[in-house]
């Protein structure tokens, strides 16, 4: 009898505990620069599966820069660029269930750049 007894509140702590998994989120700081090799346009990018959302998105090229918030994703810009710019695309988000991409690609005659950063996480 007493070993039924512990086996039950050794069965019914087991349980407790599986049902009290918690839903966590992650903040997801993204980050990509690189400089451009020749004039060129750049497309900048940022996508999202499932419940993934950014809260802050900033691109730069050369001395332009530019401030998004909550931008409804998928988003993209394009921007031209002049050889040696600077360029860089940050985002700051959270998702539970899902990712969060940043990106950029550009091609110009024989060179192309490209570039990209991403988060994900999973409550599964």
């Amino acid at each position: 009898m007493k070993k039924f007894i512990v086996l039950a509140i050794f069965i019914s702590f087991t349980l407790g505990f599986a049902a009290c998994k918690k839903n966590t989120s992650t903040t997801c700081n993204l980050d990509k620069t690189d400089t451009v090799p020749a004039a060129m346009d750049i497309l900048f990018k940022a996508t999202k599966t499932g419940d993934g959302s950014i809260s802050t998105l900033n691109y730069k090229v050369g001395s332009l820069e530019k401030t998004i918030s909550n931008p409804s994703l998928p988003w993209s810009a394009e921007v031209p660029a002049l050889s040696g710019d600077a360029i860089s695309i940050t985002a700051t988000g959270t998702t539970s269930n899902g990712s969060l991409t940043i990106s950029y690609d550009g091609k110009s005659g024989g060179y192309e750049i490209q570039g990209s950063d991403d988060c994900s996480h999973s409550n599964k």
